[in-house]
């Protein structure tokens, strides 16, 4: 059994993902300690939660410490389910995007359709328009489709989003994402739910404002959702070059002006540009996995203390050899 310290470093509920990812899919089973040990709510949190029930019911897991605020779980998985549809309930505005990345690995080829409950738009989070925008077509440039359609939106603190994740087709290769290349187009979505449509144009068009001095055509689509559980808005920007995509987000809050939110996103996704690289830094996390199991290699803007760890757990899961070369920008390999 894998023994994996849940304080390592940083990013534990990052840990506990990757690992759950990686025991379903080698079938090696882990117990993880001290999870979130740092942080002022240590253990298990309602997000994390459900991301261990996602995986246990995937894989007819036998489990022991799987409740809210554990500090210890064991995991020993079996075989992957061929087909189903399954729901889980997050009951908090805690984030699906962190849930759907776990177990989307674990779905590919099979005929199965998961709907996931909770928060679609949170902080300290992908922003699922930023995985429809980003994750998901990076992915189709190694192989992997499917649909993720967003039923209703949830926001903090109320959550209550909805998303349904189907038809994960897969053919992975190997693959080398190493430069952005030339900048075609940027394009975006900008929503609000439950609060004034005005919120919503004016992230446009303040985001455009900035966007427009690099010189190529910027689309913005407006999502406007009326009479959802939560009330919320924010931006998610996406910028599609000859060899890959870079993206940035940024969420409304009580006070913050719409303005403000549009001119958030613009400027982080200029800076992300700026560092030549070929991914930014949330999707440097997320791609780290992708080439451990096929095979690959990427730069990435931002070298994190997340991303560091994530590659000790991957080496505990895989017999692969992975290296980190620089820091700003940094290339992964995988092989």
């Amino acid at each position: 059994m894998i023994e994996i310290d849940g304080s390592y470093g940083e990013g534990g509920g990052q840990i506990l993902r990757t690992s759950l990812t990686l025991s379903a899919l080698t079938k090696k089973p882990f117990r993880i300690y001290n999870i979130r040990a740092k942080r002022q709510k240590p253990g298990l949190q309602r997000q994390h939660l459900t991301a261990v029930e996602a995986v246990k019911a995937l894989t007819s897991a036998k489990t022991k410490g799987d409740f809210v605020g554990s500090t210890e779980l064991i995991f020993e998985p079996r075989d992957i389910v061929e087909s189903g549809h399954f729901t889980f309930n997050i009951g908090t505005a805690g984030s699906v995007t962190l849930v759907l990345q776990t177990v989307l690995p674990i779905i590919l080829n099979r005929k199965i359709e998961i709907r996931l409950i909770g928060g679609t738009d949170v902080p300290k989070s992908p922003t699922i328009d930023y995985i429809r925008l980003v994750f998901l077509p990076l992915l189709t440039k190694i192989g992997i489709r499917g649909d993720i359609d967003v039923v209703k939106r949830g926001h903090y603190p109320e959550g209550g989003g909805e998303v349904i994740i189907k038809n994960f087709k897969a053919d992975p290769t190997s693959f080398s994402i190493n430069t952005f290349g030339k900048l075609i187009r940027i394009i975006g979505i900008s929503h609000v739910s439950s609060l004034p449509s005005h919120i919503a144009e004016r992230q446009k068009t303040s985001a455009i404002s900035i966007l427009a001095k690099l010189g190529v055509e910027v689309s913005i689509d407006l999502d406007i959702r009326e009479n959802e559980t939560s009330k919320g808005s924010g931006i998610t920007l996406s910028a599609i070059g000859e060899n890959s995509i870079i993206g940035a987000d940024s969420l409304g809050e009580r006070g913050k002006r719409a303005e403000v939110v549009g001119e958030e996103a613009a400027e982080l996704l200029v800076k992300e540009l700026k560092t030549g690289a070929a991914t930014d830094s949330h999707m440097g996390d997320m791609l780290m996995l992708y080439a451990s199991l096929y095979g690959g290699e990427y730069t990435s803007s931002y070298l994190t203390q997340h991303a560091r760890t994530n590659a000790e757990i991957i080496k505990k899961f895989l017999n692969v050899s992975v290296e980190i070369i620089g820091e700003s920008p940094y290339l992964f390999k995988a092989k």
